[in-house]
């Protein structure tokens, strides 16, 4: 009888026993926490920019996407800096299967953004703009405010 009361004893306490905690999924309360800023976006019936941004504490994130009429589609993120009405940021991105990183600038003019363009050189595989004071905003592609998807 003693062994049975052991047993009964032993089965209560492996089943009283405390499931391990799962790790949390949480940010840590220190990481920057990625607030909307908007979606913008310029679209015709033949070609389509999306440009989704996100504020991550200090830096801006998001989404780009070009699909232009006879070009390859290619979509990717940026993360850059929003200083002023300035955008200026790496883009991310894969095109007929190959990764590339391009500086990326745009010039936020009331509600829309304008790609800005320029002379760029590769430093370190990435093309970036060889002087950010020199970037020409006059695309006629303006990216307007749209409701974030």
């Amino acid at each position: 009888m003693k062994s049975t009361h052991v047993l009964i004893l032993l089965g209560l306490l492996a089943a009283c026993k405390s499931q391990p905690k799962e790790k949390e999924t949480e940010a840590p309360a220190n990481a920057p926490k990625a607030e909307p800023i908007a979606c913008y976006q310029y679209a015709t019936a033949a070609d389509t920019i999306t440009l989704k941004l996100v504020n991550m504490g200090g830096t801006v994130g998001g989404a780009l996407i070009y699909k232009l009429k006879e070009k390859d589609m290619n979509a990717g993120t940026i993360k850059g800096t929003l200083r002023g009405d300035i955008l200026l940021a790496d883009y991310t991105f894969k095109s007929e299967g190959t990764q590339s990183t391009r500086q990326v600038a745009f010039k936020k003019t009331g509600n829309a953004f304008i790609e800005g363009y320029g002379e760029t050189t590769n430093v370190n595989g990435v093309e970036q703009f060889k002087n950010a004071d020199s970037i020409v905003y006059s695309s006629s592609m303006k990216l307007e405010e749209i409701p974030c998807k």
